[in-house]
């Protein structure tokens, strides 16, 4: 039997794109929000999603110590993740392993371009500056 969620409805105002769009609303009610306060929280929403990217943009080492403990999380799959978690994060040879993905992703950005400069494409359109870190 499928889960039915009856405590939300879709809110009668245009939530920001792939933001959660419930509202305590029912069929023909526009919601728990006014349309002000519904405009005033879909504007929270982006300014934050702006300033949350912002931040991630300024400190690309995020991104690799998520990919370091999601690649060393997935290998050893341990029985208690919070724990694992712990002791990934406290380990003394965490800067040094960070380091490392960090030189093995400009390694594999180098090699994409080599193989983009090798096939003929322009490697000006493919700068780089549209991929993403791990």
């Amino acid at each position: 039997m499928a889960a039915v969620d009856t405590g939300s409805a879709p809110p009668k105002h245009d939530p920001p794109l792939t933001m959660e769009a419930y509202d305590l609303g029912g069929p023909g009610k526009l919601g728990a929000l006014k349309n002000h306060q519904q405009a005033a929280t879909n504007r929270l929403k982006t300014e934050t999603r702006i300033n949350n990217e912002k931040y991630l943009r300024e400190h690309p080492e995020i991104q690799f110590m998520i990919s370091a403990f999601l690649r060393d999380l997935l290998v050893k799959q341990p029985e208690d993740p919070r724990k694992h978690f712990t002791d990934f994060f406290i380990r003394s040879d965490l800067r040094d392993q960070i380091l490392e993905l960090e030189r093995e992703y400009s390694q594999k950005m180098e090699d994409n371009a080599t193989l983009r400069l090798l096939a003929g494409e322009d490697c000006n359109e493919a700068d780089g500056t549209d991929e993403e870190t791990p």
